[in-house]
């Protein structure tokens, strides 16, 4: 109706008349919305148009006359076409019914009686929505242009009773020729009808067509699924189109949508995908939005009252919801091979990075650092089992959100009965282990809540018989993200295989490395690793300007009990000998065994010459009672030399040196005679 009055005032009097039109009528749309066929008005508006169009071309009748203009103005139209597919006039009026509501839905229109050439409708006004003089004179002008569709003159229309008049409702008489075009040889009249017939035809496979090239020309599928939502609005009448799908099944639902409000959408959406098709209302026109590969949602046309769709509009909608099935198969697979070309090369970054760590530690990071590149989390930790202390030990933490304020600190956790952890370590398990703030293992749901995480994923890496240690994902917002999927179990699948292998050959390394840095007898670190040790210590100590203290100590009289005894009491006592050293010292301080029956012993931390004679007393205190082993009770003595960086020396090497020098100078002071 705006269409065509706003064409008919810019024909009358120009087209900047339409701002004085809009203006007098006091309208709030642009001219681009009236004059767009897929938006509707309310009734209000639509007769306060009418009348400011009477006073702005000064012309009375210009409704009737814009109805009986409106077949001419949009004979390509997708309404032209939906109602001259039905067939003649005379079948445009017997369907009067349906047909109003392309145009309307604040009247009741039906036809009383049909024939050839005759037509008697009856237009009774909706409650809420008294008939205007203005709504009657366009009525008047529309049923005279049914005829013009087909390529004949416009009907005659007799008003001969008005609703606005008080007349409980309208009566019109409608009449034309039925002769049947062509009777007359010389007409022109079969060759337009035909021509206007093949137009709709084109017009509406054009429409199909272009939706198929924004199928193969879209990258973006809410852009995709948007068009068709417009085009189902311009071949299917009705003022409410909703398009609601899920790309996966349990996914959220994306809806497009034109005539609801925004706030009713999600409501609607989820009623047209769980109700039975028998449930919908009548005035709805529903179509499965489904292909060989799935069933994504439904495509909706409605009305707010009970309405009816032509069967026409019903094949048209299924096709625009195949198409959209089209377009969201081919946007799966896409999807799904972009999914799978990530996940792929995630796992191979992933297998360099675990490929050149070395020790456990190392791996742990390279997999705490590589696993948000696999799995969409938040918060990545990665947890060994140190089966020397009996503990899980958080030995790696990384995050994607540098404002995510990551637990701090190293996390132990002792087994305890019947806990996960218990569990895994009796009987190693590759399974996953989810966890929501309404589900999973209590603990596990505490210590969730506790880091301010919403959800997570525990995956052991263990193989067939020891638990190595377990990886944990975890999402501080969208629980979602970490909803168990076949996909996701892949993923985690191939990471636990990965980082399995890779912990495995860590702990190969630490073992090689302690080995190579720790005295196999005494479990102490070897002079190798006191030398690295002593080096930094000394460094760190002459940028900070402070004192670097070592005991060099020799065992007076470990020869004749090694003799006396044998090898294996005298390791036992060496080992013995270590155990005390480590017990009168700090965990902060080193300990060494730097080859036979040499020790030594660092203080790195600021140590005033008070504390380190207290400590040099201790170490002396250590060799006071005797050594007890198989019954043997075995006494020892030791030499002790000090040294203090930087007092008696400038560095690592000339420390040791003078420390060795100073517990010989002790040695002979032991053997000389007394």
């Amino acid at each position: 109706m705006t269409a065509v009055l706003l064409a008919e005032v810019a024909e009358r009097c120009g087209p900047e008349s339409i701002d004085e039109l809009l203006g007098e009528a006091g309208s709030p749309r642009t001219a681009e919305y009236l004059t767009d066929l897929t938006n509707w008005i309310s009734y209000d508006e639509a007769v306060a148009l009418w009348r400011a169009g009477c006073r702005v071309t000064q012309n009375p009748s210009l409704p009737t006359l814009a109805g009986r203009r409106a077949a001419q103005r949009l004979v390509g139209s997708p309404v032209a076409n939906l109602l001259r597919s039905l067939g003649s006039p005379e079948d445009v009026y017997r369907e009067i019914a349906t047909v109003a509501t392309k145009f309307s839905t604040v009247v009741r229109l039906e036809a009383v009686a049909t024939g050839p050439g005759l037509a008697e409708i009856v237009a009774a006004p909706v409650t809420g929505f008294p008939r205007a003089a203005e709504h009657c004179a366009w009525t008047t002008g529309m049923l005279s242009s049914a005829t013009v569709l087909f390529g004949m003159p416009p009907a005659a229309v007799e008003h001969d009773r008005c609703a606005a008049l008080g007349a409980p409702e309208c009566r019109y008489r409608v009449t034309w020729s039925a002769e049947p075009p062509g009777a007359d040889r010389d007409s022109d009249e079969p060759v337009v009808a035909l021509r206007r017939q093949l137009d709709a035809m084109q017009e509406r496979l054009h429409s199909l067509f272009a939706t198929a090239s924004d199928l193969i020309a879209a990258d973006d599928i809410g852009e995709v699924l948007a068009r068709i939502t417009d085009r189902v609005a311009t071949e299917v009448r009705a003022p409410r189109y909703l398009l609601a799908v899920r790309m996966e099944p349990g996914e959220e639902i994306h809806c497009h949508h034109r005539g609801f409000d925004d706030a009713e959408v999600t409501e609607r959406a989820e009623q047209i995908l769980a109700a039975d098709p028998s449930e919908y209302p009548k005035s709805w026109l529903v179509a499965a939005v489904r292909s060989d590969r799935r069933d994504y949602g439904r495509l909706l046309a409605a009305f707010d009252s009970d309405e009816r769709f032509f069967p026409q509009e019903r094949e048209l909608l299924e096709v625009y919801a195949r198409y959209a099935a089209s377009a969201l198969d081919g946007a799966s697979a896409l999807t799904e091979a972009k999914r799978r070309y990530d996940q792929s090369r995630a796992l191979l970054r992933l297998a360099r990075a675990l490929s050149t760590a070395g020790t456990s530690a190392e791996v742990a990071q390279r997999l705490a650092d590589a696993v948000p590149l696999v799995v969409d989390c938040d918060r990545v930790g990665v947890h060994l089992w140190e089966s020397a202390h009996g503990e899980l030990v958080r030995r790696a933490i990384a995050t994607r959100d540098p404002e995510d304020p990551r637990p701090a600190g190293t996390c132990r956790r002792s087994p305890k009965p019947g806990d996960p952890l218990e569990r895994l370590l009796n009987a190693p398990s590759s399974q996953p282990i989810f966890v929501e703030a309404d589900s999973g293992p209590l603990v596990l749901r505490q210590e969730m809540i506790a880091a301010g995480e919403v959800a997570s994923i525990h995956v052991p890496i263990a193989t067939e018989d020891v638990l190595l240690g377990i990886l944990t994902a975890s999402v501080r917002t969208g629980p979602h993200r970490l909803k168990p999927s076949p996909d996701l179990l892949n993923r985690l699948s191939g990471v636990a295989a990965q980082a399995t292998t890779a912990l495995q050959n860590g702990r190969l390394v630490d073992r090689i490395t302690h080995q190579a840095l720790h005295d196999e007898l005494t479990g102490l670190a070897n002079r190798t690793q006191f030398a690295e040790v002593l080096r930094k210590a000394v460094n760190q100590a002459r940028q900070r300007e402070q004192p670097v203290t070592i005991f060099y100590i020799d065992l007076d009289d470990f020869k004749p009990v090694n003799d006396a005894y044998g090898h294996e009491i005298g390791d036992r006592l060496l080992a013995a000998v270590g155990r005390r050293l480590k017990g009168c010292t700090r965990s902060t301080d080193a300990v060494a065994r730097l080859g036979g029956d040499e020790f030594a012993v660092l203080i790195a931390s600021p140590t005033s010459r008070e504390d380190a004679a207290s400590m040099s007393r201790r170490l002396e205190a250590a060799f006071d009672d005797p050594f007890m082993l198989d019954g043997h009770s075995l006494r020892l003595t030791a030499s002790i030399g000090r040294a203090v960086f930087p007092d008696d020396a400038d560095s690592a090497d000339g420390l040791l040196r003078h420390a060795d020098a100073l517990m010989f100078e002790a040695k002979r002071g032991f053997f000389s005679p007394r």
